[in-house]
């Protein structure tokens, strides 16, 4: 009994420590916005990356990584952590504009999703529409 209870304790206790090595995301946020605020910006994407790394869906590591990449003039990529953010948090309407204003200032915008082309064939239990013939003006006096 005492070694069932003795491993259930050594268990838990190392899931607990291995889900704590996995919590340092707000430190590299941190260090990330620090370095940043000091325009170290190679020093602050590695921190951010380190903070996506330890939790993927973290919007602000995105935004953060997208500021140092606009800041090196590097647009297109950019955008592309913006858009990554704003995945993650699509109801942050101040990202939303920023993203659209830059896709504008690019010329980049998204590919729209293609409507599904009907024809008589397309739908069950319809007759084909007759051919069209010659259309002939109507003229009002």
């Amino acid at each position: 009994m005492i070694s069932r209870t003795f491993l259930l304790i050594l268990v838990l206790g190392a899931a607990g420590t291995l889900r704590a090595q996995n919590d340092h995301f707000p430190q590299f946020m941190e260090m990330g916005n620090t370095a940043y605020n000091n325009k170290s910006y190679d020093l602050a994407m590695d921190y951010y990356n380190s903070a996506i790394d330890d939790k993927d869906d973290c919007w602000q590591a995105y935004v953060g990584l997208g500021n140092c990449l606009y800041f090196k003039k590097k647009f297109k990529d950019a955008l592309k952590n913006y858009e990554k953010a704003l995945k993650i948090n699509p109801d942050n309407s101040e990202l939303a504009k920023f993203v659209e204003v830059l896709r504008r200032k690019l010329g980049v915008y998204p590919t729209p999703t293609p409507s599904p082309r009907l024809s008589p064939a397309s739908l069950p239990g319809l007759a084909p529409l007759p051919p069209l013939g010659p259309i002939t003006p109507v003229l009002r006096p």
